[in-house]
């Protein structure tokens, strides 16, 4: 018989295995990992099931300038992995460790810059929240000109087909859009909120983290 959480530990063994040479860090003694990307991080998780033991993982990039509100980049790396014994369990969830390490290089190399981001982002406006994410972007690269048109645009959306969570973004977005005329206040404004969201995460302490900025030629 399995010793109590026997999954866990060859989860834990897996994971450092396949992600502390990349960087990543556990969080804590959660099934939860990070890697750093200064202005953003990318977070692996090895999420439970509540109906039995064993592992889903997800690689998923959270952007620290940015409110989380759908059409995000994540990626679910493997379908669920029941654990039924150690012999079993044990090399599945190495190829599932083995396959989010390689989904955090990949996101790595999406994602080097702002405009990487921007470029992603612009080229999916059929979501609404990646509306709110490129005009975001689009300022900081500074393309003024799309920011404007795309700030415009969230402020018509409709709060009842949106979300009650469209109210705070509009004011986000009207309060960044004011800035725009002023690209070195709209880029404090931004490092503002990273700061203050990389503290919330307990991450050091990163000025420097949009350097170098892609900007538009």
């Amino acid at each position: 018989m399995a010793k109590q959480n026997e999954h866990g530990k060859l989860i834990a063994a897996a994971a450092r295995a396949a992600l502390l040479p990349l960087g990543c860090r556990r969080i804590g003694q959660s099934r939860c990992w990070i890697s750093d990307e200064r202005f953003w991080y990318i977070l692996i998780e090895f999420q439970p099931s509540a109906w039995s033991k064993g592992t889903y993982t997800n690689v998923t990039p959270i952007w620290l300038f940015l409110q989380p509100w759908g059409g995000e980049a994540a990626h679910r790396v493997a379908d669920y992995i029941k654990f039924e014994n150690v012999e079993q369990f044990a090399p599945l969830v190495e190829r599932i460790a083995k396959r989010a390490a390689a989904e955090v290089v990949t996101l790595r190399a999406n994602f080097r810059t702002p405009l990487d981001v921007h470029r992603f982002f612009a080229g999916r406006l059929w979501y609404a929240g990646n509306t709110y994410r490129a005009a975001i972007t689009a300022g900081l690269i500074g393309d003024i000109a799309l920011a404007r048109q795309l700030f415009a645009r969230i402020r018509t959306l409709d709060a009842t087909k949106h979300g009650p969570q469209l109210k705070n973004l509009q004011l986000e977005c009207a309060a960044l859009a004011a800035l725009l005329d002023n690209p070195i206040r709209y880029r404090s404004a931004i490092l503002e909120t990273i700061a203050a969201r990389r503290q919330a995460r307990q991450l050091p302490a990163d000025p420097q983290c949009l350097e170098p900025l892609d900007v538009m030629t």
